[in-house]
């Protein structure tokens, strides 16, 4: 049930479980994941077929969370129950991971299980925008949800980092399990008086599966709205699964680890004041139009890349990227959040949540097949970003068309 406006206390608090979620995201897909693989001589392969697996799992999963908490009421609340459960479930999938990463076959069951788990968090604090905020407070909300997220991903680049480039692995296993228990007990504590249990019908089992499916009701613009986000994050996120050999093989660099950490942290600090700055700013001027406008500038950024292989332009270019991603990361969830309907709130942000999570899948996979077949680092990253940057164009195209509309 909507409340009446909330502070930016609980706004902060209802968002950081995205901290702890994305601390451990970035760190397996910039640091544990390839450097698992490295040893391969096939590693772009793997890594690209790997995360698609695993992410296109992981997003199937967060669309059945985020339908059955619409639906199915678990212990003390609405969402709570299955964002804490969710998280206590990734951090024992961290370690067994650590366990059985001594194949190629165990590298992908260990991400797979981190994936299920953690998106059984997703699948339930994605409609929490819904659910508890109104309509002129949730681009506000989007801004520190994705202030959080880039909080958690500098936390990567920063702590797992150091940890691993000091030898250090086990140490940041264990910061992972911790930063995901905190972040994920404080939401769940925030949002405890808003997350009540409500009687309502249920309806069969079968049915409720079958309804995930079910595109109706506000799809016909909704649909443009989650196929220009796939592909603007298309254009990004699955650049993180890569970014070690890029500097290890482009750039050259001993220890790219240290150089990855840099890169990673400039970029989401101007992220991070993009998300906060325009996500306020959408909830005075129209969602759509910075929308547009920002498509434009991370296009530019990924054409630019190639054309210019030093660190100190990579991170100009990179940081114009991360406007972008900043911009977009809060500005398109507020869109979504106010395209969902109030009884179908899980549904409909898990269809969001399957073009962002659908892209951290496809995108390595793309990515990580043209490395393969060109076999040449140099022309095989000068293709990424080209594909990346045409990623962002018809970004574009789609949401002008949402705009005319």
């Amino acid at each position: 049930m909507i409340q009446s406006k909330k502070s930016l206390y609980y706004l902060a608090g209802m968002n950081t479980i995205h901290m702890g979620t994305n601390y451990l995201w970035i760190s397996f897909e910039s640091y544990i994941l390839p450097l698992e693989l490295i040893i391969y001589h096939e590693n772009s392969l793997f890594l690209g077929l790997i995360a698609f697996i695993g992410t296109s799992f992981g997003v199937f999963i967060g669309l059945l969370s985020g339908t059955s908490s619409d639906k199915y009421y678990i212990l003390w609340g609405k969402r709570g129950p299955y964002i804490l459960i969710g998280a206590l479930i990734a951090i024992a999938a961290i370690f067994i991971n650590n366990e059985i990463k001594i194949t190629v076959i165990g590298i992908l069951m260990g991400y797979l299980i981190i994936q299920i788990s953690s998106n059984i968090s997703v699948g339930a604090y994605q409609p929490l925008f819904v659910d508890i905020l109104q309509k002129d407070q949730r681009g506000t909300a989007a801004g520190i949800d994705g202030l959080f997220v880039l909080i958690g991903s500098a936390m990567g680049y920063a702590i797992t980092g150091y940890l691993i480039s000091s030898g250090d692995e086990q140490y940041a296993l264990y910061g992972l399990a911790m930063a995901l228990l905190v972040t994920a007990l404080i939401t769940t504590y925030t949002i405890k008086n808003d997350d009540k249990i409500q009687k309502m019908g249920r309806g069969n089992i079968f049915k409720n599966f079958m309804d995930i499916f079910n595109l109706r009701n506000r799809m016909k613009n909704y649909i443009y709205v989650i196929i220009g986000t796939f592909m603007v994050f298309s254009g990004i996120v699955g650049l993180s699964f890569f970014e070690i050999y890029f500097f290890k093989y482009v750039l050259n660099y001993s220890n790219p680890a240290y150089y990855v950490s840099v890169a990673g942290i400039v970029v989401l600090a101007v992220s991070a004041g993009s998300s906060l700055l325009f996500g306020f700013l959408s909830d005075k001027v129209g969602r759509v139009e910075i929308l547009v406008i920002t498509t434009v500038i991370g296009a530019a950024g990924m054409f630019l890349i190639p054309e210019f292989e030093r660190f100190d332009y990579f991170l100009i270019f990179g940081s114009m990227i991360g406007i972008s991603y900043g911009i977009f990361m809060s500005v398109s969830k507020a869109l979504a959040s106010d395209m969902s309907p109030k009884s179908d709130a899980g549904k409909f942000m898990a269809y969001y949540n399957i073009a962002t999570g659908g892209a951290s899948s496809i995108s390595p996979l793309i990515y990580g097949l043209m490395l393969y077949f060109v076999n040449s680092y140099a022309l095989g990253f000068k293709l990424i970003f080209y594909t990346a940057g045409s990623f962002f164009i018809i970004g574009f195209i789609l949401f002008y068309i949402t705009l005319k509309k």
